[in-house]
């Protein structure tokens, strides 16, 4: 149901965009420019926000597939980025053992994978009810697979768990699913993190960095969505993200390797 008020997806993506870049720049540039550990929880509710928009963008989407095939080829071009800045820092091996460590090419980051990943996965979840046993079987086995990669691309640990919950909300069309489900969720997760702090650093310290529970700050977004695609239409702002995303960070990465 729309609003008359509140924030378009246009409105919550630029939002995101502002913080990300927040928290990018603390990962990357954080101690060079002496930046509170506080700004470590600015950003933490980009992704969800980022899933949520994604599983509107699903199920507004004329093109499922096309949809999907632009997600895929970002997810290249990032790939691309990655591997030259690990190339190039080393980073790839290990600093204990010094042996080379594949899955560090993955990353530093890449949230148009997990994006891709997760949009696959309710291409899966939508298909399967319509599909006879042996689709099904299938689309089990594909299910399975997708939440499996899922786990380790960035941030999908935490993220599987939202998009669950997101993803049954919208289906069920009960908003309240979101509030209660993501507070549960990010409670546990504050339980664990108080949990496993060793008294080595303060707990203030601890919690900016093991800082997931803060993902609980995308609920005001949620309720604040007014179900409107906001902007002009321009193609420039449907596809600003698919840009941004890498250049900024493949700039924060040259920074970083110049200042380290």
């Amino acid at each position: 149901m729309q609003k008359k008020y509140g924030l378009s997806s246009y409105s919550l993506k630029m939002i995101a965009i502002v913080f990300m870049l927040i928290d990018h720049i603390n990962t990357y540039l954080g101690q060079s420019l002496h930046l509170p550990l506080w700004v470590a929880w600015l950003g933490r509710f980009v992704a969800p926000l980022f899933v949520y928009l994604l599983i509107e963008g699903f199920f507004y989407t004329r093109n499922r597939w096309r949809y999907l095939r632009r997600l895929l080829l970002a997810t290249g071009v990032m790939a691309i980025g990655n591997i030259v800045y690990n190339l190039i820092s080393k980073s790839y091996i290990n600093p204990y053992d010094q042996q080379i460590n594949y899955f560090n090419f993955l990353g530093p980051q890449n949230i148009f994978l997990t994006l891709t990943l997760i949009f696959a996965l309710l291409m899966l979840f939508e298909n399967f009810k319509e599909a006879k046993l042996i689709g099904r079987l299938l689309g089990l086995l594909g299910i399975l697979v997708m939440a499996f990669l899922l786990l380790f691309s960035e941030g999908g640990i935490y993220l599987l768990p939202i998009t669950l919950i997101m993803y049954t909300a919208r289906k069920a069309k009960l908003p309240q699913i979101n509030y209660i489900g993501i507070t549960l969720f990010t409670l546990a997760l504050l339980f664990l993190a108080v949990q496993s702090h060793t008294g080595d650093q303060s707990l203030y310290a601890y919690l900016t960095f093991d800082n997931e529970f803060m993902m609980i700050t995308v609920l005001p977004f949620i309720y604040l969505y007014n179900h409107q695609r906001g902007g002009t239409g321009r193609p420039f702002e449907k596809y600003f993200f698919y840009f941004f995303y890498p250049i900024h960070l493949w700039i924060l990465y040259a920074l970083h390797l110049i200042l380290n």
